[in-house]
C-alpha cells in the first residue's frame, strides 16, 4: 500500500471522529443558544420595558408637582409639554408589553390592571392640569393628592410585582441552562475518550507501516558524515512508495553533490588566484600615491613589479617625442643599464609593441639573449614580457620584463592590470611636472616683462630729449627729422611688444586662474559637504580627510589668489578704496582671525593700542587688514613659544606716518643678511626640501606693495633667535602728495586694457566672521521645492553644484550649455532662479542670457552669473548681457545661497 493511501485512510478516520464532535458540540451550543435568548428576548425585555414605565410615571409625577408650585406661564407650557410627552410615551411601552408572549397568566394580569391604572392616574393629572389653567390651582392640588392618593402607590407596587415575577422566571431558566450544560460536558468528554483511544490505533497502524522503510533510508543518510563529497554512499534497496522516491531522490542528491564539490574547488582556486591578483595589484599601485617625480616613479615603480612576479630582468621605457627613452630598470648591468637606452616607435620589439599597443609574449629565448648575474653566478632567462603603458588607447611608454620561468596567467594578469592603471598615474605626474614648469616660466616672463618695462621708461626719457634737441635742429636737417620719426616708429613697435608681452600674460594668467578654480570649485564644494556629515554616515576620520581635502584645496586657492593679487599689483592697477577706518573695528577684526589660531598653537596674544594713537585713518579698509593679516600669519607661523603682540601707536607726519601698526614676535628671527631679500616674491628664509616653515613667499612681496600704494611702508628690526618687528607706516591717503599720485596714476595707466581683476575670496572678512549655529531645518526652509537651472559644460562643477542645491531641498536642474538651457527654459516654466557659466561650447553664457533676455515671460527671472575667468570688464559685460548679478569661482556656497535667497524672495 502506497505511504499516501496509509496516511488518507488514517486522516481520513480522525476527519470522521473529529466531524462527529463537532456536529455534537454545535448541537450543544445552539440549545444553549436557544435557551439565552428567551431569557434575554422575553424575560430581560419585559423587565426593561416596565424600567422604563416606572421612569415616565415618576416623571409624570415630577412635572405636575412643578407645575402645581409654579406661577410663570412660560414654565407652565414646558411642564404641559413634558407630561403630555411623558403620557404618549408610557402609552407606547404599555402596547409593546401587551404584545409580547407571557407564560404566567398572572404577569399578563398585571400588566392589564397597571394599562388601566396608568389611564386612569394621567385622567386625574389632565383635570388637575385644567383646573390650574383656570387659575384653581388648590382645586387641582386637592383632586391629585387627597382624593387619588393612593392610585400611584398601587402602580408602584404593581411594577415591583412584575419585576419579581420576571426575575424568578429568569432564574428558573438559567438553572435548567447549567444542568444542561453539565450534561453536556460529561457526555462531550466520555465521547472524546473513546475517539482519543480510536486515533491513537489508528497512528500507531500507519506509523509502524511507514517507520520500516524510513530507518532503512536513515541508516544509509546517518553514514554520509564518514564519506568525503566525492564518494558518498547510495540507497540499495527501494520500496514502491514515497519512501522509495525519498531514496531515489537522494541517490540523485548524492550525485549533484559530488558534482558541486567538484565545481567549488575549481571556484575556490579561481577565487584564491583572483585574491591575489587584486592584492598584488593595491600592493603596486599604493606605492605610488603623492609621487611627483617620473625618474622616482619608475624606479619605484619596476622595482615593485618586477618583484611582484619574481622576473629577474625589467625596464621602463616613456615615450617623448615620438621616442621611448629608458628611465628606470631591475637588475642593472655594471654600466648602470639594462638594455637599450631609446627605441623609435615601430624599432624593436619595444618600439613595436608601442606602435601595435599589444602584450608581446616570447616563452623561448634564445640562450645569448640577455644575462642576468648574481653574487653567485649568472644565467638567461627563458621568457620574456613587454606590455604597452596605455592611457584612453594613448599609449605613454612600454613594460619590459624577463625570468627564467615562463609567466604565469596570473601574472600576466596582474601585469595587463598595472600596465592599464599606470598611464594615468604617469599622465599625473607629466601634467604636474608641466604646471611647476608653466608657473617657472611665468615668474621669468614677469621679471622680462619687469625688465622691459624699465628700458621702455628710460627710452621714452631718451626719446624726450632726442625730441627736444631734433626741435631745435628741425629747420636746419630734414634728414635728421626723418631718422627721428624712424626711431619714434621703432619706440612705438617696442611699445606695442611689451603691451602685447602684457597683454599674453594677463591672459595666460586668466586661463591658468580658469583651468586651475574650475576644478577647484568642485572639490572646495564638495569637500565642505563630506565634512559636514549631514546623513551622519561618516566617522571621525572620514570627516577630517574630508577637512584636510577642503583645507589643501583652499591653501592651493590662496596660492592662486597672491599671484593673481601679485600682478595686478606689478602691472600697477590695482584699485584703492579709501575710507574712515576706525582702529577699533581693525582690532576686532584682527582679534577674530588670530585669537583662535594663537590658542591652537599655545601662544601669548595681545594687542595693545597707545593713548596718543589715532582713533580714525582714512585709508583703504581691505588693503589695510590684508597687509595685518599677511604679517600677523608670519609672526605666528614663525614663532614656536613665547608670544606675538600686535602695537598700534602714533606716527611721525615728517616721515610720512600718522599710525604706525607694529607686529612683534618672538620667533625665529631673520638674519641682517637677509631682511631685505625677504621681500622679494617667491623668496623663502630656507629654501630647502627639508624646511620647517611651508608658504609660497609671495605675502610681503604683497605686502610691501601694498603698503606703497597706500603711500605707506614696512620697515623690519629683527634679531636671529629673539624674534622680529615688522612695522607698517601708512599716513591719510588724502595726504599723498600730487607728485605721489601723478606717479602712482602714470604706472597704472601704462596697461589700461588687460589687467587681470579676480576678487579673492581669501581677503573677505565677511567669510571668516563666526556666527551663532542656527537650526539647518531652517536653513532649508527659504529653497524648500524651488527650482534652479544649472547652466555648466563642467560635469564636476555639475555634480558639486547639485549636490550642495539639493541638500538644501531645491530642485536641480542642468544644461550643458545656452542652447540646452533656452530648451529647458521653453519647456518648464516652474524654474525660479538660473546659474550661469560664462565659457561653454556652441553658446556661451553671455548670448544665452541675452536671448533669455528678449523672451519676455523671462524678462524678470534671476540670473546669476558664475565664471572662474575674470578681466576688469567682465562684471559689467555679465550685467549688460542680462545678468542679475555675478560671482567668481571656486564659488563660496554661503554666498551663493544668500544670492538666491536674495533674488528669490527680491
Amino acid at each position: 500500500m502506497k505511504l499516501k493511501t496509509k496516511l488518507y485512510f488514517g486522516f481520513g478516520a480522525i476527519l470522521f471522529i473529529i466531524v462527529i464532535l463537532s456536529a455534537n458540540v454545535y448541537y450543544t451550543m445552539n440549545q444553549q443558544k436557544d435557551n439565552m435568548n428567551s431569557i434575554v428576548h422575553e424575560n430581560y425585555e419585559r423587565v426593561k420595558l416596565i424600567e422604563l414605565l416606572r421612569n415616565e410615571i415618576n416623571t409624570t409625577a415630577r412635572e405636575i408637582r412643578e407645575l402645581l408650585l409654579m406661577s410663570d406661564d412660560i414654565v407652565i407650557e414646558e411642564h404641559i409639554r413634558a407630561i403630555q410627552k411623558s403620557r404618549v410615551d408610557t402609552a407606547d411601552l404599555f402596547a409593546q408589553l401587551d404584545v409580547m408572549p407571557y407564560s404566567d397568566p398572572e404577569s399578563k394580569q398585571i400588566v392589564s390592571t397597571l394599562h388601566d391604572l396608568s389611564n386612569a392616574y394621567f385622567t386625574v393629572i389632565s383635570r388637575a392640569i385644567e383646573h390650574t389653567l383656570e387659575g384653581n390651582t388648590q382645586l387641582g392640588i386637592r383632586e391629585l393628592i387627597d382624593e387619588n392618593r393612593d392610585m400611584r402607590s398601587q402602580i408602584v407596587v404593581g411594577f415591583d410585582r412584575l419585576n419579581e415575577i420576571e426575575e424568578k422566571a429568569m432564574s428558573t431558566a438559567l438553572a435548567s441552562i447549567e444542568s444542561d450544560f453539565r450534561n453536556t460536558v460529561i457526555f462531550l468528554f466520555s465521547l472524546f475518550i473513546v475517539a482519543a483511544i480510536i486515533v491513537i490505533g489508528i497512528t500507531i497502524s500507519v506509523v509502524r507501516s511507514i517507520t520500516k522503510s524510513i530507518y532503512k533510508v536513515r541508516d544509509v543518510i546517518t553514514s554520509v558524515p564518514g564519506h568525503v563529497n566525492e564518494d558518498l554512499p547510495r540507497i540499495e534497496a527501494i520500496s514502491e512508495d514515497e519512501i522509495g522516491d525519498i531514496a531515489k531522490a537522494y541517490n540523485e542528491m548524492a550525485h549533484a553533490l559530488e558534482d558541486y564539490s567538484k565545481q567549488e574547488k575549481e571556484l575556490k582556486k579561481y577565487l584564491e588566484n583572483e585574491n591575489w591578483i587584486k592584492t598584488k595589484y593595491a600592493e603596486i599601485m599604493t606605492k605610488f600615491q603623492g609621487l611627483q617625480n617620473i625618474e622616482r616613479f619608475g624606479e619605484m615603480f619596476i622595482s615593485k613589479v618586477a618583484s611582484s612576479v619574481e622576473a629577474t630582468y625589467g625596464t621602463v621605457y616613456l615615450k617623448e617625442e615620438g621616442e621611448l627613452k629608458q628611465i628606470a630598470g631591475y637588475a642593472l648591468s655594471q654600466n648602470g643599464k639594462v638594455g637599450e637606452g631609446t627605441f623609435k616607435v615601430g624599432q624593436g620589439l619595444v618600439g613595436q609593441c608601442a606602435q601595435d599597443n599589444k602584450i608581446i609574449k616570447i616563452d623561448k629565448l634564445p640562450v645569448d639573449y640577455i644575462s642576468v648575474k648574481s653574487g653567485l653566478g649568472e644565467s638567461a632567462p627563458t621568457s620574456l614580457v613587454l606590455l604597452p603603458i596605455e592611457i584612453e588607447d594613448e599609449v605613454l611608454g612600454v613594460l619590459e620584463l624577463a625570468k627564467f620561468e615562463r609567466f604565469t596567467s596570473l601574472q600576466l594578469k596582474l601585469l595587463k592590470q598595472v600596465s592599464e592603471s599606470s598611464g594615468a598615474i604617469i599622465n599625473r605626474i607629466i601634467n604636474h611636472m608641466q604646471i611647476e614648469k608653466l608657473l617657472t616660466e611665468s615668474q621669468t616672463l614677469t621679471e622680462e616683462l619687469q625688465t622691459q618695462s624699465e628700458e621702455l621708461q628710460q627710452q621714452q626719457e631718451e626719446l624726450r630729449l632726442t625730441n627736444d634737441q631734433l626741435h631745435e635742429q628741425y629747420k636746419n636737417s630734414d634728414e635728421k627729422t626723418k631718422e627721428l620719426e624712424k626711431i619714434k616708429m621703432d619706440l612705438e613697435e617696442k611699445n606695442r611688444g611689451i603691451e602685447l608681452s602684457s597683454k599674453y600674460k594677463s591672459e595666460f594668467l586668466a586661463n591658468m586662474s580658469h583651468e586651475l578654480r574650475t576644478p577647484l570649485n568642485s572639490m572646495l564644494i564638495l569637500s565642505q559637504i563630506l565634512s559636514e556629515n549631514g546623513e551622519g554616515n561618516l566617522t571621525e576620520k572620514q570627516i577630517e580627510y574630508a577637512l584636510t581635502i577642503h583645507s589643501s584645496g583652499s591653501d592651493l586657492l590662496d596660492l592662486i589668489n597672491d599671484i593673481l593679487d601679485l600682478s595686478k599689483i606689478e602691472s600697477g592697477k590695482i584699485d584703492i578704496y579709501p575710507e574712515q577706518v576706525l582702529l577699533n573695528d581693525v582690532k576686532g577684526f584682527v582679534e577674530r582671525q588670530f585669537n583662535p589660531v594663537a590658542r591652537q598653537k599655545g601662544l601669548n596674544f595681545k594687542i595693545t593700542i597707545a593713548e596718543d594713537a589715532p582713533k580714525i585713518i582714512f585709508t583703504d579698509d581691505q588693503r589695510l587688514k590684508q597687509i595685518l593679516k599677511n604679517l600677523l600669519s608670519n609672526a605666528f607661523k614663525f614663532t614656536q613659544k613665547g608670544s606675538v603682540e600686535l602695537r598700534l601707536s602714533k606716527g611721525r607726519e615728517d616721515v610720512r606716518s600718522k599710525i604706525v601698526f607694529s607686529v612683534v614676535d618672538t620667533g625665529i628671527g631673520i638674519p641682517k643678511s637677509k631682511q631685505q631679500d625677504i621681500f622679494e616674491a617667491f623668496f623663502q628664509g630656507d629654501g630647502t626640501t627639508s624646511r620647517k616653515f611651508g608658504g609660497t613667499g609671495l605675502g610681503l612681496s604683497i605686502t610691501r606693495e601694498l603698503s606703497q600704494l597706500l603711500g605707506g611702508y614696512v620697515t623690519i628690526e629683527s634679531v636671529e633667535g629673539k624674534g622680529s618687528i615688522f612695522s607698517l607706516h601708512i599716513p591719510d591717503y588724502y595726504g599723498l602728495s600730487e607728485i605721489q599720485q601723478t606717479v602712482m596714476e602714470e604706472v597704472a595707466a601704462s596697461q589700461e586694457n588687460n589687467v587681470l581683476i579676480v576678487e579673492s575670496n581669501h581677503h573677505t572678512e565677511l567669510d571668516k566672521i563666526e556666527v551663532p549655529a542656527v537650526n539647518e531645518e531652517q536653513n532649508k526652509e527659504p529653497f524648500e521645492d524651488r527650482v534652479v537651472l544649472v547652466v555648466d559644460d563642467d560635469m564636476r562643477n555639475v555634480f558639486a553644484l547639485t549636490t550642495a542645491l539639493e541638500m538644501q531641498n531645491m530642485k536641480v536642474l542642468f544644461a550643458e550649455n545656452g542652447r540646452e538651457a533656452l530648451e529647458i527654459l521653453n519647456s518648464d516654466t516652474s524654474i525660479d532662479i538660473v546659474l550661469m557659466d560664462i565659457m561653454m561650447p556652441e553658446m556661451d553664457g553671455y548670448e544665452a542670457m541675452k536671448r533669455i533676455r528678449e523672451m519676455k515671460e523671462f524678462q524678470e527671472l534671476p540670473i546669476i552669473a558664475l565664471t572662474a575667468k575674470a578681466m576688469k570688464s567682465d562684471k559689467e559685460k555679465c550685467i549688460l548681457a542680462g545678468a542679475s548679478d555675478y560671482i567668481s569661482k571656486p564659488v563660496n556656497m554661503d554666498q551663493l545661497l544668500s544670492l538666491i535667497k536674495v533674488w528669490i524672495y527680491k
